[in-house]
């Protein structure tokens, strides 16, 4: 198989054996050419994941970290393993309804410098807030009133949004993009590091797009609402980003 057509996947499991080998599946029956399909799997708790059935890809391959990383860390280290021409980050908890890549892979050949990502719909086909503009404090605490309701993005001609920012639950792009940003910030824990990431891809001229002609469903979870700890590292993550030079930077140029 032509090493340009290669995909290495990178998913990180904080205990979602199930999940996992439910996307796996999905991945399977609708996706084609499984062989250019590259598997990393992160075991985030060492021993929760099973050895699934490598059979059906070109290779996967499970790192079981002996301590718990950070999300930034986990898909970072991933890379390091990885010697295809594209690189894709997903959330162990999305599930495929319909091809997605060979689409994408095409709006890629017209945006090669771009991180893709498709349109996210909940289990009713409802679409999520996965794309999003450059946050500010003022939005954050807005977005935690009652009544709030987020407002799509809506595409241009080409059915593309061209948001500040992408939630990293499904990134394409090319590996040499991944490359020269370094990677995630690994000093963000959870939250924020899809931001970083994204603001200073557009700060250094590379496109953030989403392609609403392809949909992935996700299950949302809201944990930084539901458990003080979350709600606290959400927030932690936040001054940090609105602290950096990175926001101080987009600002400027992004008004």
């Amino acid at each position: 198989m032509n090493s340009q057509s290669l995909i290495t996947i990178s998913i990180v499991s904080h205990g979602n054996a199930n999940t996992i080998g439910a996307l796996l599946e999905s991945l399977q029956k609708y996706e084609t050419a499984l062989k250019r399909f590259h598997i990393i799997l992160t075991d985030n708790l060492q021993n929760d994941l099973p050895d699934f059935d490598s059979s059906p890809w070109g290779s996967l391959k499970t790192i079981r970290n002996k301590t718990q990383l950070g999300f930034a860390q986990n898909h970072n280290n991933a890379f390091t393993l990885s010697q295809s021409k594209w690189f894709a980050i997903l959330n162990p908890d999305l599930i495929f309804d319909h091809p997605i890549f060979d689409q994408l892979l095409r709006r890629l050949q017209d945006h090669p410098n771009a991180i893709l990502a498709p349109q996210v719909v909940d289990e009713n086909g409802y679409v999520q807030d996965s794309f999003r503009p450059i946050p500010n404090p003022l939005e954050l605490i807005h977005r935690r009133l009652p009544g709030y309701a987020f407002k799509p993005f809506q595409p241009d001609h080409e059915g593309l949004i061209r948001p500040g920012w992408m939630a990293g639950m499904f990134w394409l792009m090319d590996s040499d993009i991944y490359r020269r940003l370094s990677g995630m910030d690994i000093r963000y824990r959870l939250y924020f590091e899809d931001v970083d990431f994204c603001t200073r891809a557009r700060l250094s001229g590379i496109e953030v797009l989403g392609d609403t002609s392809v949909n992935i469903r996700h299950d949302a979870r809201r944990s930084s609402r539901r458990k003080f700890i979350y709600l606290m590292l959400h927030t932690q993550s936040a001054l940090r980003f609105f602290a950096s030079p990175v926001y101080r930077q987009a600002r400027k140029m992004f008004r």
